[in-house]
């Protein structure tokens, strides 16, 4: 993979997708975590209280080390619009994962890096291609594949994982115009907004956090919070078409963790088939973006 983006010897590149890697593992530990709690808490609950615990930790941090200045940012516009966004993001991936297995989330949620193209066209006004308007296709179409084979899937949660991409595939894109902020304060936001968000559902569905249920949350909020500062420091490394293709790592683990713990009787082909259409034609953009990139490189 290093070799065909010309990086092979770019050791930031190196640490983008090892921060990469393991913060999508941590997203899969924080996932069936939360699956687990949904059964018995509103989503809207869990997300206030992981996000409550992952501040602590930041707040604490902050004044042991006295780095106030990570309070500060010269895009306050930016990530204010992206924190608001997140904390709605949340919402739609925690419920999506109350209603589908995880691998089924996973696989949807891949089209978040897919959709870009498409919002880059109607809100960017960029141009966008046959080709990757046909990828965008194709991947479209392996959605359809994943959402139709049994009852496992359900249409609101095919909604949900479908919102979650789509708020997700734009705060993807507007962490590379924060690429200048410190990603400590990009997550110290996302999470000061993802439990605002949920608080405005709290006096309607909150029934209040069990001792015993305490040491999940904690692990959620350790490993969401840990995920997105290493999620923040591998788009800084490294450009997005080089850090997405390893996201699709999660979809090993997530099958893993549905059929072992989960004990779904998962329909394999469709979601490999499903899944290989969508990751396929993001790699597809990826390489087009990049041999576009190369020739205008080229001298004249």
């Amino acid at each position: 993979m290093l070799y065909i983006f010309g990086m092979q010897n770019n050791y930031n590149t190196l640490k983008a997708i090892i921060c990469c890697i393991s913060a999508n593992f941590l997203f899969v530990i924080m996932a069936t975590g939360v699956k687990y709690l949904a059964t018995t808490y509103h989503v809207a609950e869990i997300a206030f209280y992981r996000n409550i615990f992952i501040l602590l930790g930041f707040l604490t941090f902050i004044i042991i080390t006295k780095k106030t200045h990570l309070f500060k940012t010269n895009k306050p516009k930016l990530i204010a619009f992206r924190s608001i966004l997140s904390g709605f993001g949340v919402l739609a991936t925690f419920a999506a994962l109350s209603r589908l297995p995880m691998s089924y989330y996973t696989v949807l949620f891949f089209t978040s890096s897919l959709l870009t193209p498409a919002l880059a066209f109607f809100f960017l006004k960029e141009q966008v291609g046959i080709h990757r308007w046909s990828a965008v296709l194709v991947g479209m179409c392996g959605v359809i594949i994943v959402a139709q084979p049994s009852g496992e899937v359900s249409i609101i949660g095919l909604l949900l994982a479908l919102s979650a991409a789509s708020i997700h595939s734009i705060m993807f894109t507007s962490l590379r115009g924060l690429k200048t902020e410190s990603p400590i304060t990009i997550t110290l936001y996302f999470v000061i907004a993802g439990m605002f968000v949920p608080a405005l559902f709290m006096p309607w569905v909150a029934k209040g956090l069990d001792f015993e249920n305490l040491w999940i949350i904690l692990i959620i909020a350790g490993t969401s919070g840990t995920g997105q500062i290493l999620l923040s420091y591998s788009y800084k490394y490294a450009d997005a078409s080089l850090v997405t293709p390893f996201i699709y790592t999660t979809l090993f683990w997530t099958i893993l963790v549905d059929v072992y713990f989960w004990k779904y009787n998962l329909e394999f082909e469709y979601i490999i088939l499903g899944a290989g259409l969508i990751m396929g034609a993001q790699l597809y953009i990826i390489f087009r973006e990049y041999r576009n990139k190369k020739k205008m490189a080229l001298p004249i």
